[in-house]
């Protein structure tokens, strides 16, 4: 099972989404032919029809709670190849043990290791090979899966990121308090 958890209303993800089901997922599916790809998020008034949907592709509109459909997936795909913004998709697959194969892009301002954390790949044969190794590997699904986890709870977890805030505020103050000087 290989998830992507975004609404196709917003551009990035809807071309990433398409850009997997055109160029990777057919590669996948060819190395693993018991392979299943879940998108979830809104839907409304996306013309599906330019998206190469077939009955192993299963649109589920919004989930009112994403993190059992993310946890019981196999594999996190993020395709991005533009937008901006925060990468929750990937923190969210992260925090909830499911490995993740995302483009350079897609990771993009995380603080993330290759090979460690997660499985990066920026051309479709790259991405779909990554992604059928580890529907293969349990073993690799496992070491990203704890290796992304422990990374979450050291540096995105709120208690971590409460300490580095608080550690910006007081270097401020006294900033401010040796300039007043």
């Amino acid at each position: 099972q290989l998830i992507y958890n975004g609404a196709l209303t917003y551009r990035a993800n809807y071309e990433a989404v398409e850009y997997f089901l055109d160029l990777i997922y057919p590669r996948i599916r060819q190395q693993v032919p018991e392979a299943s790809f879940t998108i979830t998020g809104s839907h409304q008034r996306v013309n599906l029809s330019g998206l190469a949907i077939d009955e192993s592709v299963r649109l589920t509109g919004y989930v009112e709670d994403i993190r059992p459909v993310v946890a019981g997936s196999a594999v996190c795909v993020v395709p991005v190849r533009q937008g901006g913004g925060t990468r929750l998709k990937i923190l969210e697959a992260m925090a909830l043990g499911t490995p993740v194969v995302s483009t350079s892009k897609g990771a993009e301002g995380l603080d993330v290791v290759d090979g460690e954390h997660l499985l990066l790949a920026d051309d479709p044969q790259t991405f779909a090979e990554f992604t059928a190794c580890l529907l293969r590997d349990p073993a690799l699904r496992q070491r990203l899966a704890v290796n992304a986890r422990r990374l979450i709870e050291e540096k995105y977890d709120w208690e971590p990121i409460g300490r580095h805030f608080v550690a910006l505020v007081e270097e401020a103050a006294r900033q401010q308090e040796r300039r007043h000087a």
